[in-house]
């Protein structure tokens, strides 16, 4: 998804300070969050959602009359920055964020390209960061992180659901494992390597593929003929959609496929070609789950957006419950700009919201998840407690 539909950047403008402004006009004062998010270029797919999420939850505290800090009634308002998918700009956007001191927190980025350098900036200022990309686990529990929040599971979590699921939905017992060859891929193989092989799931062929290929049939090749029944992958849609595809052409590779990340559209678009599909969704399932108070949930985002539910909407959830998590903890703490107190509190409290939300100490979300799967031509999804 290179850019977003036509109007909504212009929406997304129209709905920060000013537009929040008017949405309580009888509130005293205004209290900024910082947004950074890749609105356009190939990350806005995760990000434009996201960004969604935020703008959302923000408008419903607003319409309920805000927070209330000491007596003293307060409405939010949004300032949003567009990374377009690259660190450089990534840390522009940061920095501009960083230069208005009234903004204590900010909300971002979901892959860790643009999100490491800007990560690092706001490690070393005094602001809350909320960010979801993979990579963000390396800087929390680590002396001067204390201020930073990723609203994800990490992947050590995720996978004690996900990789049981699949072995028993797909019935796997040879995996190959194909992903990007950069360091979030590393990490990944090391966590789920492991937990494959001790759910008695042998994993013979390990492969990397550079980042920017578009012809994965060289790397493909290397699993043909080798026995396999499924394979491990990742990275975003369209890159898994055309590894789906390629795989099909050649013959000779597993049809039964888990996909770490992104949605189930890449198995959905050839559901007759292969056996099964499996993929995690980090937040709720929009699509195909039975939840009312998800449901309730896509209603509102449908009039709040002007918007259908797609099959990365799901990423709108990313940060959602955590802004209500924020203003509660405002609240409590009798302050807006205490930050260590506020980030305390929220390490404090379990919210149970359209996702179940709680942070351990260092910052890192314990949610539950869903999890897609295509099988014998059905689509459904199953709830998998990571806590």
């Amino acid at each position: 998804m290179s850019k977003p539909p036509r109007g909504l950047l212009a929406r997304l403008a129209a709905l920060t300070v000013a537009g929040f402004a008017l949405a309580a006009p009888a509130l005293a004062q205004t209290v900024k969050i910082g947004m950074v998010n890749s609105l356009t270029g190939p990350h806005a797919g995760f990000d434009l959602p996201a960004s969604e999420g935020v703008l959302m939850a923000v408008d419903e505290i607003n319409k309920r009359g805000g927070i209330t800090v000491k007596g003293k009634k307060l409405t939010l308002a949004v300032v949003s920055e567009d990374a377009q998918s690259k660190p450089e700009f990534a840390v522009s956007g940061a920095q501009r964020l960083l230069r208005d001191d009234d903004i204590k927190v900010v909300f971002g980025l979901m892959t860790s390209g643009p999100g490491v350098p800007a990560a690092t900036l706001f490690a070393k200022s005094e602001v809350l960061y909320f960010g979801g990309f993979t990579l963000m686990d390396t800087f929390l529990g680590k002396p001067g992180s204390e201020l930073l929040f990723r609203t994800l599971n990490a992947d050590a979590a995720t996978a004690k659901s996900f990789v049981p699921a699949g072995v028993k939905e797909l019935g796997i017992k040879k995996v190959g494992i194909m992903l990007p060859n950069e360091d979030v891929s590393r990490s990944i193989v090391s966590i789920y390597k492991p937990l494959l092989e001790q759910a008695g799931v042998a994993v013979p062929v390990v492969e990397y593929f550079q980042p920017d290929t578009s012809d994965f049939a060289p790397v493909l090749r290397k699993f043909q003929n080798q026995g396999l029944d499924g394979m491990l992958t990742g990275t975003n849609d369209p890159m898994v959609e055309a590894i789906v595809r390629q795989s099909t052409e050649l013959g000779g590779l597993p049809k039964k496929i888990m996909y770490r990340g992104g949605s189930g559209q890449p198995g959905i678009k050839y559901a007759k070609q292969i056996d099964g599909f499996l993929w995690q969704i980090l937040t709720r399932d929009l699509e195909y789950g039975a939840d009312p108070k998800v449901r309730a949930w896509t209603d509102r985002y449908k009039a709040f957006t002007k918007k259908e539910i797609s099959p990365n909407t799901y990423w709108a959830l990313c940060y959602y419950d955590t802004v209500f998590m924020l203003a509660q903890a405002m609240e409590e703490t009798g302050s807006t700009t205490d930050l260590k107190a506020i980030a305390a509190r929220i390490k404090s409290m379990r919210y149970d919201g359209v996702r179940s939300m709680r942070f351990d100490k260092d910052g890192r979300a314990e949610s539950d998840i869903d999890i897609g799967m295509l099988k014998d031509g059905k689509i459904t999804s199953v709830r998998a407690s990571v806590q």
